[in-house]
This record gives structure tokens, sequence and C-alpha cells, in this order.
């Protein structure tokens, strides 16, 4: 009898501990009214909820399973919509703007995480976000950038000779030490490519999307230049809609500031095709290989493919830090990025179309202080209770539009 009793007793442990860690993996519902696989352009817009107020620090693991948004590439070549980063094991990588040709992926909110890119975490939610580590202190205190920061890459890509702006946004926390500033926390929040065409993710595919490319441990170099502040990140990778380990330039353990050219890399690392899919993967669980985008506009559907990309960030003249203790307007810098692109489907038409980085174009990124912590008002309007709602109001601060 005290053997069936321990039996009893073992089951109703284990029932329970079932029940609660379902209970902990149940991911938000989707707040965007479009259907998936549908273009349609507001698709994967959801209002956050508790706009514009509390300053709840998201507590818990971090989104369901993420593909990737794009770097650069615009409407023809990169991701693009309103849903944003991908995030590996390690901590966000770039999601890098990469806009294409078509629009946001599709696909359930049970997406499978890619391969080679780590364990995913709970409901959305990320329990150090809005908790940078304190800061070493900066060289220059005109010259800290040490804290929180919204971001939003702009680059232009041609595509059908028409150019195309994609809007990348970023969740960053940065610590600083002397001249040398890493990214500690970061995640990507969407891609929207604005100009002859509409270029945007589905939620479900920016919740999968956020666990990708993260740029935890990206290096940026800073120092007091005159009246300014100079700023120098380092190259970031990203691999989207593919086993990101294996289709990066070098080894994962250097990190992914290679400085190899993107047409070398296609060379020696090629990625998938629609003939030769092996290394593909649904990053979105919709049924097809790669991340989905939806396009409209003079183009509409829905493109599936796997891209790879790399940016950085600098200053020069006319784009210049003015030295501050405290940046209380936005700041806007240069950007610079190449990429690449395999369409897995369609396989005919347009939207099969490629593009490429417009050279003449001064592609930026803008800046967004928000305080050296979670308790500073500005990060208190930004920081909701989940990271895609935390993605959503950097969105809706700093909206999408079109260098050109």
């Amino acid at each position: 009898m005290g053997v069936l009793r321990l039996w009893i007793f073992a089951i109703a442990l284990w029932t329970g501990c079932l029940q609660a860690k379902d209970t902990v993996l149940q991911a938000d519902e989707p707040k965007d009214s479009a259907q998936n696989n549908q273009g349609v352009a507001t698709a994967g817009k959801a209002a956050p909820q508790n706009q514009g107020g509390s300053s709840a620090t998201p507590s818990g693991g971090s989104k369901a399973q993420a593909p990737a948004a794009g770097s650069g590439m615009t409407s023809m070549n990169g991701s693009a919509g309103k849903t944003g980063s991908e995030a590996g094991s390690k901590g966000m990588e770039d999601y890098e703007g990469a806009a294409g040709m078509a629009g946001g992926g599709s696909g359930g909110m049970s997406a499978a995480p890619m391969a080679g890119s780590g364990t995913m975490s709970d409901a959305g939610k990320d329990a150090s976000v809005g908790e940078p580590e304190p800061s070493a202190g900066a060289t220059d205190p005109e010259c800290d950038f040490n804290g929180i920061w919204a971001a939003k890459q702009m680059t232009v890509s041609e595509a059908l000779s028409l150019p195309q702006t994609s809007n990348n946004w970023y969740y960053l926390e940065l610590k600083q030490s002397g001249d040398a500033v890493t990214v500690v926390k970061h995640f990507d929040c969407g891609i929207e490519v604005r100009g002859s065409a509409t270029v945007i993710l589905s939620k479900a595919t920016l919740m999968t999307s956020i666990e990708h490319n993260v740029q935890t441990g990206r290096k940026i170099s800073v120092s007091r230049q005159g009246a300014n502040c100079s700023f120098e990140a380092a190259r970031f990778w990203s691999i989207r809609g593919a086993d990101e380990l294996r289709y990066l330039p070098g080894e994962p353990k250097d990190g992914r500031d290679f400085p190899d050219k993107v047409s070398d890399v296609a060379k020696s690392k090629p990625l998938p095709t629609a003939q030769m899919p092996d290394g593909a993967v649904d990053v979105d669980g919709d049924g097809k290989l790669g991340i989905a985008f939806q396009v409209t506009g003079i183009v509409m559907g829905v493109r599936n493919s796997v891209q790879r990309d790399w940016t950085r960030w600098f200053t020069e003249p006319g784009f210049e830090i003015a030295a501050s203790k405290d940046f209380a307007n936005d700041l806007t810098i240069r950007s610079d990025f190449d990429n690449e692109e395999s369409i897995i489907d369609p396989t005919s038409g347009l939207l099969v179309s490629n593009s490429v980085p417009k050279a003449s174009a001064k592609h930026v990124l803008h800046l967004r202080f928000l305080g050296r912590d979670a308790s500073d008002s500005r990060a208190m309007a930004m920081i909701k209770s989940t990271d895609i709602e935390t993605c959503y109001a950097i969105q809706d601060a700093l909206p999408a539009g079109t260098l050109e």
C-alpha cells in the first residue's frame, strides 16, 4: 500500500509540472487583424497593449521561435514587415535591414526554431529587458552611450529599376567601459519596405524572428572628436530562413564581424535554392522552407526565401553625434550593408526578381536614447510586458518612411 501511495503521489506531481509548463508556454494571441499569407499592407502591425504607459519590465523567457528579417535588401530582396528580429541562442543577432520584394512572413506561432540558432524560451517575455548591466564608466561623460536605445535602420535598394526603402527596428542595451561599447541585450523588432511595393512580416513571423540573429556581444568604438562623438559599430552578419551557423562566412566562435564580401561567400558557401534546399528551414511554420514575406503594390503575393547579409553603423561628416550628457534628441548616423537572397518559392514571376543595394544612397541609422535604465520615463513609456509589444511601441515611435 505504501508503494501504491508513493506511485500515486509521483503521478500527481508529474501532472502538475506539465500543467504549469503548459501555462508558461502559452503565447500571446495575435493582435494583428491580417490573415497569414494574405498580401495585405497592414498585416503584421498589431496595436500594442498597454500602449503609452506601463513601465512593466518583461519577465519570463524570450519570445516564441524565430525567423529573420533582412538587412538592406528592399522590396525584391530582403525581409520586410512589421515584425522583427531573429534571435539566436546567445542573444539577439542583427536582424539587419534587408527588405525584400516579398513581405511579411506567414506561419504559425509555434514555428520551429531556426537550425543552429539555439533554443527558444517562454511566452514572449524577457526578464532582463530594461535592466542593462552597470557601466564601468565612459572616458568622456558627454560621449557615454551606456543604457537603453530604440533604433531604426533605413537602407535603399533598387528593384525593377525603382528605389525601395527598408525600415528595420531594433531594441538595444549598451554597456560602455572607456571608449569601448558592447551590445549586452538586443532583439530585432521587424521590418517594413516602402516604395513601389510594400513588404511586411506577420506578427507570427515577428515572434519567431525575435529569437534569431542576436547582436549581443557586438562591439562599438566611440571617442570624443571636438564637439562630437564618433561611433563605429563592427559589421554584423545575419542569416535568415536557413541554418545560421552553417551559412556564416567563418567560424561562429569568431563572432559575426567577418570582412568577407558577400559575392565571395556566395561562392564558397552557396545558399540553399529551390532545386537544392538542404540547409533551408521553415522558420515560420507555414509549410514552406525559408522565411515568408508579404508583398503588396505593383507586385502582390508571398515570397519565401533564404537571406544572408551584413550591416555596419558609423559617423561621418554630416552624420555626427553632438556630445551630450543626455541624448535628448534622436541621433542619425550612417549605415552600410550588402546582402544576397535565394528565393525558394515561388519559382517564377515578378516575385523572384532580385534587388541590389543602391550605391549612391546614404543609408542611415536613427537612434533614440531611452535612459540609463528602465526607471527612466522614456524607457517606461517604451518597454512593455512582452518583447513583441515593446517592438510595436518602437515601430510606432519611429514610424516607417522612405529615403528617396
